[in-house]
This record gives C-alpha cells, structure tokens and sequence, in this order.
C-alpha cells in the first residue's frame, strides 16, 4: 500500500493544535509549580470551568467568540485566585515566604477537584453541551482541509503564550513574578508582597486553563467530566518537557499531541488516550528530568 505523506502532514497538523491546547494547561500547571512548589491536582477543573463560562457567555448570553474567550479568562482567573487565597494559603505558614504544608495540600487538591465537579454537575448536569461556532469554511492546504477551529486555537494559543512570555520577562510585574517563584524569601525581602505574586501567578495559570477550555469547545462538547483527562493529558506534557519549566511545558504538549493522533491514526484509535503515557514513559527513560528538566530547587 502507497504512504500517504498527505495523511501524514494532516495528522501532524492536528496533532500540533490539539497539542498546544495541552501544552497551554501544562503552562498553568508548571507556573503553579514553579511559583508556589505545588502540583494543582484541580487545574483540570479549572479546565472545565472555563469552558462552561465562555459556553455561558457565548451561547446563553449571546457575547461574540472572542469577547467570551476574554471573558472566560477574567473568570477563571478571579476563581483561581479565591481558591489560592481562601483553601490553599490556609494550609501554608506565611511569613516571607509559602512553605507548603506536606501531604495536606496534596490531599486539598484532590479534594478542590471533586468538590468543584460536583458544583459544576449541580449547575450544569451530567449532559454533554455542544459549543458550536460559524467560523466559516474550512482552510485547504493542497488536498488537505483544515477547519478554521484548529486554526484559530493554534494561533490564539501560540498568541497567549507568546504574550505569558512578554509579561514575565520584559515588564516589572512580571520580574517580580519571576523573582518570586526563584525564592521567596529573598523577594519578600526586596519588598515584594509576596502573598499577593502568588495569588497573580494561580490566576495567570486558571486563566490559561479556561481559555484553553474555551479553544477546545468548538471541537468537542463540554461535559463536566471534561477535566479529567485533559489533566492527565496535560500533566504527561509538563513532564515530557520538564516539570516546572514554561518552554518545556508548551513542547511536551505538542509532542503529545502529534504522538496521539499519530498513534490513533497508523496503530489503534481505541487506545488513544494510552499514547500520550507511552511517550511519558519513553522520554523519562531516556531523560528522567523531561527535555528541557531544571535541577531541584535548594531553598535558601
């Protein structure tokens, strides 16, 4: 049988923009870790919730695509900052610093992620909702048709990390982010509210998530158990490219997407989901640290 190169160029196509949705979640969840030393077990939720506000705004309240998307954000990253404020920071000592309490935050985000599953399905119910947009017709590329929500998630996405990037390394806020996720203590002492950087850095990384949330909707309804998965997709990207590390966390994502759709398309669509931990379990035999791995943090 003839290869198809083809075929192959469209696979890889959406596995890059399936991808750099995993990769946006898998930002959010290194920013966390890197800013706070904890892995957000609800960011999946979060996830979700996104996408059911920006459902909300666009087809309940009738406000156009993008302006929901926006808003989307605005709200998801309002919630994750009453959560790090409210549930989170009471299981830390403040100080200069945020000295994560042990197991007790672990077991707090597993907690967060079944009670924020329940609100939602008390909201919403257990039905998948469609989120259906008129992009128009789809882009073609030789004998290769691309529909426009693919187009429009890569490069919103590339957009929004492109602007993450901007504000972390060439603005004062942003620097301060930055010194605050590199040690606390020192930052706190340079007269930095370190509190306050902590709460920016959760809604930075709720906000990625639920535009994220939104990009994905148009290609999938939106359930509550949405989440789920997405974390676990997401979660597999962080450490294929590094846990704790931004670029690595946006290559891993593309890496898992591209392997995924590869694997669904020439090996077994039934096991697709299981793809993106084979490539986890590949790239930590080769490299334990992930591709772009930073060494551990020693505190000060």
């Amino acid at each position: 049988m003839e290869f198809d190169f083809n075929s192959l160029f469209a696979f890889i196509i959406f596995g890059v923009t399936i991808g750099v949705v995993y990769g946006m979640v898998a930002l959010g969840i290194s920013l966390i870790y890197s800013g706070l030393d904890i892995v957000h077990f609800a960011h999946g939720e979060i996830y979700m919730f996104g996408a059911f506000f920006g459902l909300v705004l666009a087809k309940d309240m009738s406000i156009p695509y993008p302006a929901a998307l926006i808003g989307a954000m605005i709200l998801a990253g309002l919630m994750g900052m009453l959560i790090e404020r409210v549930f989170y920071r009471r299981l830390t000592r403040s100080g200069g610093g945020y000295t994560v309490a042990g197991m007790g935050m672990i077991i707090c985000g597993f907690g967060m992620s079944v009670a924020l599953m329940n609100v939602a399905f008390l909201i919403w119910g257990a039905d998948a909702e469609p989120f259906s947009i008129d992009l128009g017709m789809p882009l073609q590329i030789a004998d290769i048709y691309i529909p426009q929500s693919y187009l429009l998630t890569a490069v919103v996405s590339f957009a929004l990390m492109g602007l993450l990037h901007f504000f972390l390394k060439y603005t004062k806020i942003g620097l301060a982010v930055r010194a605050v996720a590199q040690n606390k203590d020192i930052a706190y002492l340079m007269g930095i509210n370190v509190p306050v950087f902590i709460s920016l850095i959760f809604g930075l990384a709720c906000a990625l998530a639920a535009a994220a949330g939104v990009l994905i909707g148009p290609m999938q309804s939106v359930q509550v158990e949405m989440g789920y998965l997405m974390l676990m997709k997401a979660f597999a990207a962080a450490v294929v490219g590094g846990f704790g590390s931004l670029p690595g966390a946006l290559l891993g994502g593309i890496l898992v997407g591209i392997f995924e759709n590869l694997g669904a398309a020439y090996i077994s669509p039934s096991h697709k989901d299981i793809y993106a931990f084979l490539l986890l379990i590949l790239v930590l035999m080769i490299r334990p640290s992930g591709l772009f791995g930073i060494e551990a943090k020693v505190k000060a």
